[in-house]
């Protein structure tokens, strides 16, 4: 008889990433909320980062999707926040964007470490096992 696979846990870089997605796409969507409003029909793209920064904590295509859509929004929103970080009306916005920002880049660094790959590849084979034994 096979022992069972036993239940991988999350090694605290990937603890660190997964905490790090989410608030970053938090600031992004405060960013929107701040320039445009919470009714602004631009605030979608940063709640979609959100749901599938959340994600990822169990669905591996989800951790390749939050770091996606986030550089789309880094990319988007950085130039404009590094020219109007001086500005009194935008400074707030320009805040939040330059600290998700920094946010994105420690999660996305962390999110693809060896051991947070090792955690979903073993949580992988965990699922697979148990699927496979009997009930």
């Amino acid at each position: 008889m096979t022992e069972p696979v036993q239940r991988p846990n999350r090694p605290p870089v990937l603890i660190a990433a997964l905490v790090a997605l989410p608030l970053a796409a938090l600031l992004f969507g405060m960013t929107v909320t701040n320039l445009g409003g919470a009714g602004s029909s631009h605030t979608s793209l940063p709640s979609v980062a959100l749901l599938i920064s959340l994600l990822a904590i169990r669905f591996n295509w989800a951790r390749a999707t939050s770091v996606a859509v986030l550089a789309f929004l880094t990319i988007q929103w950085l130039p404009g926040a590094v020219k109007y970080v001086d500005d009194e009306r935008a400074s707030q916005a320009a805040t939040y964007v330059l600290i998700g920002t920094a946010l994105f880049v420690a999660g996305a660094v962390l999110v693809y470490l060896t051991p947070s790959n090792q955690y979903y590849r073993q949580a992988a084979r965990w699922r697979n096992s148990r699927k496979q034994q009997p009930a």
